[in-house]
Order: structure tokens, then C-alpha cells, then sequence
């Protein structure tokens, strides 16, 4: 087997982790360099409250000023991580690809961990309307078509929307007239997101998100959620190549690698730092199944 470095593993964690996080790409981003210090940590995102303008009633009139107010969301990092520890036994008579067997599973597992603390964020927002219990295209569209008509209601822009559903609903939106298929989808969009993408209906982009509860599905627009990731610092005192941290597309990760004499094992720890929260419930619209 070939020597595995830590700069080595994190090249493989990049392309892991593109593929297994969903929703993340669909909300605002809060720069990672934007946090410094230990887990939770928070930094405050300022959003800008809507301005209505006036009019000067007569020509050389006095004019009112209107504040600059501005709406803080506070974001508090967690620090996620998957630990392994690795045999000499293991090592020699068992791994045979050490990034397929190890390196894998611990990328899925921080990666899902990150994206279901943006999950829970949507899963706890009360629901506004509801999918009849027994599936008709006619109910399906008529409820996308509230989340569509609340979110123009609040002046939401129309580019940037998304609708992120749990898979029993996803196969409900996909027998909607409207729907297009992502295969007939041409854009720019990064090809992680593109990946995700099942199709749109009714000027939504619609994502299938197995961290939301069964049941349900968000309409939003990427400014209505807000998610931050950072990769933890290199440890001090570690050789560099036992260490190493990769971002990618605004996901970051850190991974150490190295061998413990007491306990003649290698330890491989993958790690990062996640936070999320809602910025703008009026940019939001929730979906769920109850009873007629």
C-alpha cells in the first residue's frame, strides 16, 4: 500500500465532501476567515431591513431621514469530528485501500454532521401550510404555488429560489405538469450543486435533502438561511504532513494523521467547524403533510 499523508487523504476529502453536502450550497455563506478562537465561537451577520422611499411633497420642502437599521443574526460554530484509530494489525493484514475504508466513512460522517445543523434549523421552523395526505398532482401544485405566492408577497427576488424537500415529497413534485427535469437544465451552477438538483417547478430550483424531517419541503431564497464552516487550525508541534486543511467550494475540513507508540496504532481525525441559522423567515415558506 502506498504511503498515505495527510495532504494526500485531504485531496480525497474534498471531492467526498463536495458530493455529500446539499442544502449548505444552497443558502448565503459566512466566510470562514470571518471567525477566530475555539468552538462556539459566534459572529453576528447584519441584514438589511427594506427601505421604502418617500415623497418631497413640494419643490424645497424638508426631507424625513430614515435610519439605517439592520436586523443581527448571530451564527455559533460547533466543531464536529470522526476519530479512527487503525492497528498495526490492521494496517498490514487488513486495509487494502486506506482513503476507501477509512478515509470515506469519516468525510460522509463530518460532512453529514455539518449539514444537518443547517437540517435542523429548517426542521424547526413551523410549518404554513400543508400537502393534503393523499398525493394529487392538483394538491402538489396548488401548495408550491402558496410557497411561490408568499415568497413574492415579501418582495423576495425571483432568482435564487430554492425548494428543498424530503424524498416522499420530492416524488409528489415530480408529477407536477410544471416541472422540468434537471437532465434539461442548462446553467453555470458548480457541478456539486448541479448534482443535487432533481429539476425546477414554478420558478423554484428543487433539491432532494435527506436531512429534512419526512414530510416536508422548504421553499426559500438563498438569503433566507445563512451557513459558516471553518477548518480547524494545523496543531502546533505536528510535521506538515500529518496535518493538513483543504477548502473547497466553502467547505473546509482539517484532517491529522499520525501513529501512537503506547497503543502501536495510527489515529486519523477528520474535523471542521459548522454553524447555520435562518436569517429572514419572510424569505422562507414551509410545507408538511397533515390531514385535509
Amino acid at each position: 500500500m502506498a504511503l498515505v499523508t495527510a495532504k494526500r487523504i485531504s485531496a480525497i476529502s474534498v471531492e467526498l465532501l463536495s458530493r455529500a453536502l446539499v442544502l449548505p450550497m444552497t443558502v448565503a455563506r459566512v466566510p470562514g476567515e470571518e471567525f477566530t478562537g475555539d468552538a462556539g465561537d459566534t459572529i453576528t451577520v447584519r441584514v438589511r431591513n427594506i427601505r421604502t422611499a418617500r415623497k418631497q411633497a413640494t419643490p424645497g420642502a424638508g426631507i424625513t431621514y430614515d435610519a439605517l437599521n439592520e436586523t443581527p443574526v448571530d451564527v455559533t460554530l460547533e466543531h464536529w469530528y470522526d476519530a479512527a484509530r487503525i492497528t498495526d494489525e490492521q494496517q498490514s493484514l487488513q486495509l487494502v485501500d486506506f482513503a476507501t475504508q477509512v478515509t470515506a466513512p469519516q468525510v460522509a460522517s463530518v460532512a453529514v454532521a455539518a449539514e444537518n445543523i443547517l437540517a435542523a434549523k429548517m426542521n424547526g421552523l413551523a410549518a404554513e401550510g400543508s400537502f393534503a395526505t393523499t398525493a394529487t398532482e392538483a394538491d402538489t401544485r396548488a401548495k408550491l404555488l402558496l410557497a411561490r405566492q408568499a415568497l413574492s408577497a415579501a418582495n423576495v427576488p425571483p432568482g435564487d429560489r430554492f425548494l428543498a424537500a424530503a424524498p416522499d415529497i420530492v416524488n409528489r413534485i415530480l408529477s407536477v405538469p410544471d416541472f422540468t427535469r434537471a437532465d434539461a437544465m442548462g446553467d453555470g451552477r458548480s457541478s456539486a450543486l448541479r448534482d443535487a438538483i432533481v429539476g425546477k417547478v414554478l420558478g423554484f430550483t428543487v433539491v432532494e435533502a435527506n436531512g429534512l424531517t419526512a414530510g416536508t419541503a422548504l421553499g426559500y431564497h438563498r438569503s433566507g438561511f445563512v451557513f459558516a464552516n471553518k477548518a480547524p487550525v494545523a496543531p502546533r508541534g505536528l510535521p506538515s504532513e500529518q496535518s493538513a486543511t483543504t477548502i473547497a467550494q466553502g467547505i473546509a475540513m482539517r484532517q491529522v494523521f499520525q501513529y501512537q507508540p503506547d497503543i502501536l496504532s495510527d489515529t486519523s481525525v477528520m474535523s471542521s467547524f459548522a454553524g447555520a441559522a435562518t436569517v429572514d423567515g419572510n424569505r422562507v415558506f414551509k410545507l408538511d403533510t397533515t390531514a385535509p
